[in-house]
Parts: structure tokens; C-alpha cells; sequence
């Protein structure tokens, strides 16, 4: 898009308060208000960044968890609790 005058920023969200993230029944660490996550956005936007993780925790996390063999993290997550699921409507 650049050719075009169009900056775009990437933002990968970690957990943000919410009435969806209120159902959840598992820990979300780094968990952000609403505000808090967008102050954080609109700041990323402002300094021009091409992609982030917010909070930077989670990208820390992320990059770990990738160094782990496949075995031992499918063993780690097998049993995890999920966000449970509903009908739509």
C-alpha cells in the first residue's frame, strides 16, 4: 500500500476485557481494559510501527512457545481448557 500513501499497521491483540473474553474459564495473562488496549493501538499507529504484539508480553510468550518441539507442546496443550461455544444469535 505504500505505493499508495497507505500505512498499514499490523496489531496482534493479547487478551482484552470484554463481555466475549468475560466467558472465558481459563487465566488470560496480560489481560487489558479496553482502554488500556487502545491507548496502546493508537500509540502503535501514531509511531508508524508495521506490525506489533500488544501487550509485548505475549509476543515474548509466542516466541517461546515456538521453540518447543512439537511433541512437548501438543502435550503441554492437549488438555487446556477452551473458550466454550454457543449458537450464533
Amino acid at each position: 500500500m505504500r505505493p499508495y500513501g497507505i500505512k498499514v499497521v499490523t496489531i496482534a491483540p493479547g487478551y482484552i476485557a470484554t463481555p466475549m473474553t468475560a466467558v472465558n474459564p481459563y487465566s488470560m495473562p496480560f489481560l487489558l481494559s479496553a482502554q488500556q488496549a487502545a491507548e496502546r493501538f493508537a500509540s502503535a499507529i501514531e509511531r508508524g510501527l508495521s506490525y506489533t504484539v500488544i501487550p509485548w508480553q505475549m509476543g515474548v510468550v509466542a516466541k517461546v512457545l515456538r521453540l518447543l518441539p512439537n511433541w512437548l507442546y501438543d502435550r503441554l496443550f492437549t488438555n487446556a481448557p477452551r473458550k466454550p461455544r454457543g449458537l450464533l444469535g
